[in-house]
């Protein structure tokens, strides 16, 4: 008896064993199915982003280019207004003067570089900037500074005239005392000074 019942414990640890080790099995197998579609989500998901990003940076470039092709048209139409108006000038003014070829060369330059903006377009003239920066960074440089420096004098210049148009002043109470108006309280003024007789 003590025989069968070692033999039947030993049945019962041998099929324990065997469903342990089954169970461990599947234990593994899932655990691998379930990685494998965690990675083909995250790849899903991955490459859905990535085609998003893709269409937003398109749709982005595609709106900056519009703009910057409208903001060129602008451009060239205000230019040859300006250029039209100083042609204009020009063809008013007497005789053959240094100032009327002047006006002249300035008004056919710009009737020029309205042309060109029309032509080009915003991209030509990116790659030309571009071109020309490779072929010529000191120039380039030297260029952008200048045109920096006058952009900022012709806006701060604009900003003032906009502000004497509105009427508007500083009040003195404002300003530091060196430059608004001062009054010395009646008081304080002597009423003559030495050396000079009276006021």
């Amino acid at each position: 008896m003590a025989n069968a019942s070692g033999r039947r414990a030993q049945q019962a640890g041998q099929t324990a064993k065997q469903e342990a080790s089954a169970t461990a099995d599947r234990a593994r197998q899932a655990a691998g199915e379930v990685a494998g579609t965690v990675t083909e989500q995250a790849k899903a998901v991955t490459g859905e982003a990535r085609e998003q990003a893709g269409a937003a940076a398109r749709e982005l470039r595609g709106r900056v280019t519009e703009q910057a092709e409208s903001q060129t048209k602008r451009g060239a139409e205000v230019l040859r207004e300006w250029a039209d108006d100083l042609s204009g000038l020009a063809d008013e003014a007497d005789g053959e003067s240094p100032a009327k070829t002047l006006v002249a060369q300035v008004a056919d330059r710009g009737h020029r570089a309205a042309d060109y903006l029309d032509k080009q377009g915003a991209e030509g003239l990116v790659q030309d900037l571009q071109d020309f920066a490779r072929r010529r960074p000191g120039a380039f440089l030297g260029t952008a500074a200048l045109a920096g420096l006058v952009v900022g004098r012709l806006a701060k210049a604009g900003s003032k005239a906009g502000s004497k148009a509105d009427g508007s002043r500083p009040r003195p109470s404002a300003l530091p005392p060196s430059q608004g108006e001062q009054s010395l309280p009646a008081a304080s003024v002597p009423a003559e000074l030495p050396g000079r007789g009276g006021v």
